[in-house]
């Protein structure tokens, strides 16, 4: 059945609460304490203290919903609705004072990723998107430009995880690393980045980013697959195999070109 919902309460709260959450980070951006998790990767305070104000705001006005997040458990109802938070993504950029990090929150409707906002609030900027309504930037909608293949000077990202799995000489274009899957997510809508690749993201990591980035005309495949869903995107996450985002034709000639390291080069 059709969602014909247009979600605007849920969008207007969630601008609304990044707002709030962008100008608390940026006044302690320069001052958090970063922690090493298990997998190496770092989490400091403000990322939790984002989180829980994220989860607060969005359990008092939708309680039958279920929150999810990067830093905390699932609480919350056990509905169709799921909320995806990542209070900072790129937190690593953030510890080492790179400006590229983003807030973001996604809410997946019956496994679809249906509405998407992310803030950065180093860049000053806003990105949401809502399913079947279009993606923006600060109230300006965003249109992928499209081509048949890359120019030599187009930002292509390969990110680290996925660096060490797709060959780079097999990859177009002139490749970046933001470390920030939201960041390059958007950029990708926003028409700085011609293409991004993932690999091991986390559903928090892209299931905002999807909607702003497919709403704004991208598509998402493998090499293994082609084309696959936004829905199928987050619900494989972690992401298993290097999965691609672009403007569809430049997404079928990336997966056309793009070719995994062999076998024995990944044992």
């Amino acid at each position: 059945m059709t969602d014909e919902r247009d979600y605007a309460a849920e969008l207007e709260l969630v601008l609304d609460v990044l707002a709030e959450a962008a100008g608390l980070a940026l006044s302690r951006s320069r001052s958090v304490t970063p922690v090493e998790k298990a997998n190496k990767s770092y989490v400091t305070d403000l990322d939790k203290d984002l989180e829980r104000l994220i989860r607060g705001r969005l359990a008092a006005a939708f309680p039958d919903d279920r929150i999810t997040g990067e830093e905390y458990a699932a609480e919350g109802g056990d509905g169709p609705r799921r909320w995806s938070i990542d209070p900072i993504d790129g937190t690593g950029n953030l510890v080492h004072g790179l400006p590229l990090w983003a807030v973001s929150v996604g809410l997946i409707v019956d496994g679809v990723p249906t509405l998407g906002a992310i803030v950065i609030p180093p860049l000053g900027e806003t990105y949401w998107a809502v399913k079947g309504k279009g993606a923006w930037l600060d109230g300006r909608r965003l249109e992928v430009r499209d081509a048949d293949a890359f120019h030599e000077q187009d930002n292509v990202c390969l990110g680290t995880n996925a660096m060490r799995t797709v060959d780079p000489r097999s990859m177009p274009g002139r490749l970046r690393d933001l470390g920030s899957a939201c960041c390059e997510q958007v950029f990708v809508a926003a028409g700085r980045l011609q293409a991004t690749v993932f690999l091991g993201e986390q559903a928090h990591d892209v299931a905002a980013g999807v909607v702003i980035s497919t709403e704004a005309g991208c598509a998402v495949g493998t090499v293994r697959d082609g084309r696959i869903d936004p829905a199928d995107f987050v619900a494989r996450t972690p992401v298993p195999v290097p999965t691609f985002v672009a403007a569809p034709r430049r997404l079928e000639s990336l997966l056309r070109s793009a070719r995994a390291y062999p076998a024995d080069r990944l044992s």
